[in-house]
């Protein structure tokens, strides 16, 4: 690009105030020379003002002098002037383009990763599935996996989450779970939900009635029926809708149900145990990667779990990228192990018990079990047990309307 066609911030341009005698015939002289003069501005009768480009001031100012007149600079303008200055304050300068390039560098990492609305699920639990997939403090945000892999994965392997929500915000991973509303077995009572009564869930005996509202259709020791009404929640005459009023009921009945569980347990397993041999170091970590010393060499150890813990330096309430890391490995063996039949059906009861509760809630109880059948095929126990059982069997089902 020629240097005539350069703009003018670039080529740089003079403002001067010019004063003598004769200023027109040198101004139009200048012009007919090829000098390129702007914004002129008569003073008074021998002073006037204009502006000038810098690489034809020097020749504007040569015509002036040898007519005798005076040419005072009043303001320099372009990139040429301000280069000079920046050269006198070059310390300056180069410490504010590096203040802006260690922003630019430390806006594109992770600093922090939040977790909201873990209530039952361990936020732990939730950032070592996150740093599975790359999300953890010192990443680059240039690596961060999309949005809609992020949500699928956590919600495949979070069963309890009915919801997940992924964004970033500057430095910071907000990750959202919501929660699936489960009903909580270790209520006091049914729910008071109106006008409804209450049923049974399954054939059962019953066993106790605690009834706070409505009518009792059953007694204790009366065998009933899956969807049997146990309580009504109208009282009076059911055909005369004068004396009848609908209240609702609400209470528990708890009823003795029978179960049968089947387990299988292995003669012979696998377990995995330590062996005491153990090696621990302290490495610096570096925004996302963990700096090792190559010539260190590293202990033989033979079927190893590592843990790590990682310590970040805080600046005020940033928590930078930097700091260390302390990597624990633990060297452990598989250890066969054999188990009786007595031990194995003692395992099986156990396992069936655990499962039963699950199922019941807290709000029940387990009278007894009974070994029902027991064999012993190809280095496995099958069991198959009978378990007696109390637990709260009502539920509510709305009254409806004609009823």
């Amino acid at each position: 690009m020629p240097f005539n066609m350069l703009p003018t911030v670039l080529k740089g341009k003079m403002e001067c105030t010019c004063e003598g005698k004769q200023l027109t015939p040198l101004i139009n002289q200048a012009v007919q020379t090829g000098i390129t003069i702007e914004d002129i501005e008569w003073l008074d009768e021998h002073r006037i003002r204009l502006s000038i480009p810098l690489s034809q001031f020097f020749s504007f100012y040569k015509l002036m002098r040898q007519a005798g007149n005076r040419v005072r600079i009043t303001k320099r303008e372009g990139f040429p002037f301000l280069w000079k200055r920046i050269k006198k304050r070059k310390f300056f300068v180069l410490g504010f383009i590096l203040f802006f390039i260690l922003i630019l560098l430390f806006t594109s990492f992770v600093w922090n990763v939040k977790i909201e609305g873990t209530e039952k699920i361990p936020s732990r639990h939730v950032q070592a599935m996150l740093k599975k997939q790359g999300i953890y403090p010192g990443q680059w945000k240039m690596r961060l996996p999309e949005r809609e892999e992020v949500q699928h994965q956590l919600l495949s392997q979070l069963p309890q989450a009915s919801w997940v929500g992924y964004r970033v915000e500057g430095t910071r991973v907000v990750v959202t779970v919501v929660e699936k509303k489960l009903a909580e077995p270790d209520s006091d009572a049914v729910p008071d939900a109106g006008p409804v009564h209450l049923v049974a869930t399954k054939n059962a005996l019953i066993y106790d009635m605690q009834i706070e509202r409505g009518y009792p259709l059953v007694e204790v020791n009366d065998v009933v029926q899956k969807g049997q009404t146990l309580v009504s929640g109208i009282y009076g005459d059911v055909e005369d809708s004068k004396s009848r009023r609908i209240v609702g009921a609400k209470g528990k009945v708890w009823g003795e149900v029978w179960y049968e569980s089947s387990v299988v347990i292995p003669l012979e397993r696998k377990r995995k145990v330590y062996t005491g041999e153990r090696d621990r170091a302290q490495y610096p970590y570096l925004f996302s990667y963990v700096v090792k010393n190559p010539f260190v060499k590293e202990p033989a150890l033979k079927n190893v779990d590592v843990i790590e813990h990682f310590h970040f330096l805080k600046l005020a309430e940033w928590t930078l990228p930097l700091g260390w890391v302390v990597v624990e490995k633990l060297e452990a063996e598989w250890m066969a192990e054999k188990l009786t039949v007595n031990q194995a059906v003692q395992e099986g009861l156990v396992h069936a018990k655990e499962d039963l509760l699950q199922k019941i809630g807290l709000d029940g109880r387990i009278l007894g079990e009974k070994v029902l059948q027991k064999r012993l095929e190809n280095g496995k126990v099958y069991l198959k047990v009978h378990f007696d059982v109390i637990e709260n069997i009502a539920r509510i089902q709305p009254i409806l309307q004609g009823e």
